[in-house]
């Protein structure tokens, strides 16, 4: 064990879980039911526990479980004990204090943070790109969904379970009204959102409760002129907010901000989205997760007709393709490497092979290649967002909350939301980001 992770577990052994609660979610895959034990003609109960942080009525989920009373078909006395918790909190404290007991289950969700850096240090998770490559399907992956998974040295220890893109959604006839053209660079974006805003209208609608949201904007410039290595530097403490990159991101934060709705700090994910669906903002950035939300038979009539979206503006000086903007593949899905080999890896063989015919059919977009035969089946906006899938470029913009250490994380979240409400200066707040990463960095 690393000395990083005996550190993490020795303060992780201050939680106190009830002992059923520990004993319904540890790995199970070697173990048999006393019920059966004397019965030679009762098949052999054998249960894999899943601890995930999904929703539980969720089309992941919902897929999984499919897919397991399937392969209970073959494989009799076979059960998927899914245990859902949902507040990612209290989910992350539970999968701690597990993996703190000893008790971590066959498998498990975790973004590719530096607590997953530390179970792939320990030796804890099953490398998933060994794993992929020997089943045949690691080429059948989009790009951008693996890479999302990766860990800062571009090892891959997590699966992707979805597949999305972010976009911006306009109000096509508010543009139109006001002689506007959809934004094709970030500083197009400021003259619209202020020419829009001298009118009286709201440019953007945000969530910033989430504050992720506020944070995917101050992301946006150095994404578009290094890629992923500025937020990957900053991380490590390689590179400085105060540097050249950070401080076009706090400038153009800070200025972004200026647009959001009032008081949108108090603004939680579904309000900010009603503000757009109300006809009340003009723009409202968000992901294919909300296709449901958007198809025309789904919107109010007042803007039936009326919505469109754009991606990621880009820049003079642009890095990155216009083909490549903000995405995920979402939370990833690792695996215990202490019970995987057995039923654990041919469970997960018989997803990986089955898994996008039944996920696609709940109009959701598979991370796995897919093609449409029957386009009937699905809304044309569906269909025109899978074509810009299949011509996306080969990474995502990661997402900073994703690579930041949880401290560093508290902070931003904490400061960014000053900044673009102007409590700040932007170099205020990258002044105040170095030292939170500095006294971070240095405590590992």
């Amino acid at each position: 064990m690393t000395k990083k992770l005996s550190k993490v577990i020795t303060g992780l052994a201050v939680f106190s879980l009830a002992a059923t609660v520990l004993a319904g979610c540890g790995s199970s895959a070697d173990n048999n039911s006393s019920d059966n034990a004397g019965s030679s003609n009762s098949p052999k109960e054998q249960t894999l526990t899943w601890l995930s942080a999904r929703p539980e009525n969720g089309a992941i989920v919902q897929t999984v479980r499919e897919l397991a009373d399937r392969f209970t078909a073959d494989h009799p006395g076979f059960k998927l004990d899914i245990q859902v918790t949902a507040d990612r909190p209290s989910y992350l404290t539970k999968l701690r204090t597990l993996v703190a007991s000893g008790n971590m289950p066959d498998f498990i969700d975790s973004d590719a943070d530096p607590f997953a850096q530390e179970l792939v240090n320990a030796g804890y998770l099953v490398d998933m790109e060994k794993f992929l490559k020997e089943e045949g399907v690691y080429d059948q992956f989009y790009e951008p969904a693996l890479k999302y998974q990766e860990l800062p040295d571009g090892s891959l220890y997590l699966l992707p379970m979805e597949y999305h893109m972010e976009m911006t959604w306009y109000n096509k006839k508010i543009f139109a009204d006001n002689n506007l053209e959809v934004p094709k660079t970030l500083d197009d974006l400021l003259a619209v959102s202020d020419a829009l805003k001298d009118k009286g209208i709201t440019p953007i609608a945000v969530d910033g409760v989430d504050v992720w949201p506020v944070l995917r904007y101050a992301a946006m410039y150095p994404f578009r002129t290094t890629g992923n290595q500025f937020i990957r530097n900053l991380s490590q403490g390689k590179t400085k907010m105060s540097d050249a990159t950070g401080m076009q991101a706090a400038n153009f934060a800070s200025q972004i901000g200026k647009y959001f709705q009032d008081g949108f700090a108090t603004t939680d994910y579904t309000t900010a989205k009603n503000l757009f669906l109300n006809g009340q903002a003009a723009m409202y950035n968000m992901g294919t997760w909300e296709i449901p939300s958007f198809v025309e038979d789904s919107l109010p009539e007042g803007l039936k007709g009326n919505v469109d979206y754009f991606y990621l503006p880009t820049t003079s000086n642009a890095l990155t393709p216009a083909n490549e903007f903000f995405g995920n593949s979402g939370i990833g899905l690792g695996a215990s490497a202490k019970t995987f080999d057995g039923l654990p890896k041919e469970f997960l063989s018989y997803v990986l092979k089955n898994y996008s015919d039944v996920y696609v059919a709940k109009q959701q977009m598979s991370p796995l290649k897919f093609t449409i035969d029957d386009e009937s089946k699905f809304s044309e906006l569906f269909l025109r967002i899978k074509r810009d899938m299949d011509n996306y470029g080969s990474e995502f913009a990661k997402p900073w909350d994703t690579l930041l250490d949880p401290n560093t994380n508290s902070v931003m979240s904490d400061l960014i939301t000053k900044l673009t409400m102007g409590f700040m200066t932007p170099e205020d707040f990258a002044k105040q980001i170095d030292n939170a990463i500095t006294k971070n960095t240095a405590s590992k």
